[in-house]
C-alpha cells in the first residue's frame, strides 16, 4: 500500500510559510542536494 502522505510536500503553517500551491523557490530545492544529510556547510565540531 502506497502512503499518499509520503508522497505530498510536507505542509508548513508557520508564518513564513509559501503560499498554498506556490512553487518551491530553486534554491531551496533539497532533492538537488548533491550531499543529502551531510553538514557541509557547518563548522566542523571543536572535540
Amino acid at each position: 500500500m502506497v502512503d499518499e502522505q509520503n508522497e505530498r510536500e510536507p505542509v508548513s503553517t508557520g508564518r513564513r510559510a509559501a503560499p498554498e500551491g506556490a512553487e518551491r523557490h530553486p534554491l531551496i530545492d533539497l532533492s538537488r542536494d548533491p550531499n543529502p544529510g551531510k553538514p557541509d556547510h557547518a563548522k566542523p565540531d571543536e572535540d
